[in-house]
């Protein structure tokens, strides 16, 4: 998908998918894979949280600038701006430099994981995924980051 295209579909207005609740979290699912993404948001929904979601690099890099999410889970391999450059670039901005960023990939190898950890991002989980795991931790650290405020 070209950039364009991506930032067309970001600028659509953002539909979450449960009534904004103050204490509700927002998260951002960056996957390019649509039945991943949608496993993903699925189990995220189920847990009470909002979810928006990305195709690609672009539109996450943009969604995530739009809305501030709590926490973005993300691939690596993504089409038009690969997850460690988003992730670089979502840490560069200081409104969004704090939000934590766990990657699922399944091309974790120890290099890639230290060019992830450099980037900024929080956690690492291999595809295939352990669900439970993956929730466990993104409830864990959402819990513990009650001072940054939910918007």
């Amino acid at each position: 998908m070209s950039p364009a295209k991506a930032t067309a579909r970001a600028k659509a207005p953002i539909q979450f998918t449960s009534p904004r609740e103050v204490n509700t979290a927002t998260i951002l699912v960056i996957e390019d894979y649509s039945d991943t993404r949608e496993l993903l948001s699925v189990l995220l929904r189920r847990r009470g949280y909002n979810v928006i979601e990305a195709e690609d690099g672009v539109e996450g890099l943009l969604k995530a600038g739009w809305v501030y999410p709590d926490l973005i889970v993300m691939d690596l391999s993504l089409p038009e701006m690969d997850g460690v450059e988003v992730a670089r670039r979502i840490h560069a901005q200081p409104k969004l430099s704090q939000i934590p960023i766990f990657v699922v990939s399944a091309y974790l190898t120890e290099a890639v994981k230290a060019d992830v950890r450099n980037a900024g991002c929080t956690e690492t989980f291999p595809k295939p995924f352990d669900a439970d795991a993956l929730m466990e931790k993104i409830t864990t650290t959402l819990n513990a980051d009650n001072d940054r405020p939910l918007i």
